[in-house]
């Protein structure tokens, strides 16, 4: 086994492997077993990248491209990239990945033999959203780019698809999936029946207008509840025995003021935490969440008490039967951060101040996603302003 060099022109390198011999099967006879790849860049680029083949090969770790299938490369390509990404868009990166596209009839087709088509059958066969499908577009397009500029397929097959539109507009899931001052009051009255964890941790969900990542990664070394404030400086991004945690979505930290009877819902649970942990000190795995797993949370033979809650199922369990008790419309976990920015704006409270308590990255992505909150206040703003300007105020 061995390998070498040509270069083809400057700043371009090509590899061959010498793989040994084969047997045609027609023929009979032996003929040498060659791959070529292409490397742009320096020689020792290319002496490098020839290293790791020859490496490779020795290994047997070697794939031959003409039988490498889309799945394997997606994986590899994310793997390779993954310093390019937040944690937690790897993380969702990573996990349409393995349960969509790997899976899917397009995932096992060899990669070189993969068409413009064929991925137009996926988003049409597909049973997600048209926004869910906006992120696999973001993760086939440069897994084919990095694939074309490799030489591992002659051209970017997802560079110009059809594929399904998300035609609604950012403020229809915020219009949708929000609740009126009662019905957050009567969901808060059945969570706090439901006992002293969930009622503080909806009493902060609808305060804060956090985000349920944000919840379930926030530790009591961030929380001041004497001042009454809470920094967010990460976010839960895989759970279990020994979780993940990474920087908010906007990889800003920031600050929010608590009300105080979120604050009391907070003293309580953290009592009632104390007592559950000091009366299981052996079985208590201790990660100083503010929100952890009780043993109404021990579903799996694996769980344990003190881990942090499983966050790809809260709307499902424990929210879905408060709403049912509550008896209010059921809205997504993430209802919750729209109701606390609708209120708050209805409430006459400054835009870039909802914005700041979201931790939205501009005041301008408040304003897109609350645009129907927006023109009651540009009327009342109106009204008070010609009761100014003609004398009703003095």
């Amino acid at each position: 086994m061995r390998g070498s060099l040509k270069q083809r022109y400057k700043g371009s390198w090509s590899i061959i492997l010498d793989l040994g011999y084969e047997t045609d099967p027609v023929t009979g006879r032996q003929t040498r077993r060659q791959k070529w790849h292409t490397v742009r860049g320096t020689r020792k680029q290319a002496e490098d990248k020839l290293t790791d083949l020859l490496k490779n090969v020795k290994d047997d770790e070697y794939v031959d491209a003409s039988a490498l299938t889309l799945g394997a490369w997606l994986r590899e390509w994310l793997a390779a990239s993954k310093k390019q990404f937040r944690p937690s868009t790897y993380t969702r990166y990573h996990g349409i990945i393995e349960q969509h596209l790997a899976p899917s009839a397009v995932g096992k087709m060899l990669l070189q033999k993969v068409r413009s088509t064929h991925l137009e059958a996926y988003y049409s066969a597909a049973t997600v959203s048209a926004a869910t499908l906006g992120i696999h577009q973001a993760i086939l397009y440069p897994a084919f780019a990095k694939a074309k500029r490799d030489n591992l397929v002659a051209y970017n097959v997802a560079a110009d698809i059809e594929r399904p539109k998300d035609t609604r507009h950012k403020s229809d899931a915020a219009r949708m999936h929000c609740w009126t001052a009662l019905e957050a009051r009567r969901f808060l009255e059945a969570a706090t029946a439901a006992g002293p964890q969930p009622a503080a941790f909806y009493a902060l969900a609808l305060d804060a207008g956090a985000r349920k990542g944000e919840l379930c990664g926030l530790t009591w070394a961030n929380l001041d509840l004497d001042a009454g404030k809470m920094s967010i400086v990460q976010q839960l991004l895989v759970p279990g025995a020994d979780p993940v945690f990474g920087p908010p979505k906007t990889g800003r930290p920031r600050t929010v003021a608590l009300g105080p009877e979120t604050v009391a819902a907070l003293q309580r649970h953290r009592q009632h935490q104390r007592e559950l942990r000091m009366a299981n000190r052996p079985n208590y795995h201790d990660h100083d969440l503010v929100f952890a797993k009780e043993w109404s949370d021990l579903q799996r033979r694996t769980d344990c008490l003190g881990e942090p809650l499983q966050i790809n199922n809260l709307g499902q369990r424990e929210y879905a039967t408060i709403i049912k008790a509550a008896g209010v419309r059921p809205i997504k976990f993430h209802g919750l951060r729209h109701t606390s920015a609708t209120l708050l704006l209805q409430a006459g409270q400054p835009v870039h101040v909802v914005s700041e308590r979201l931790g939205h990255a501009k005041v301008s992505m408040t304003m897109e996603v609350y645009a129907h909150v927006l023109p009651d206040m540009q009327r009342e703003a109106a009204t008070v302003l010609g009761d100014i300007l003609f004398g009703k105020v003095r």
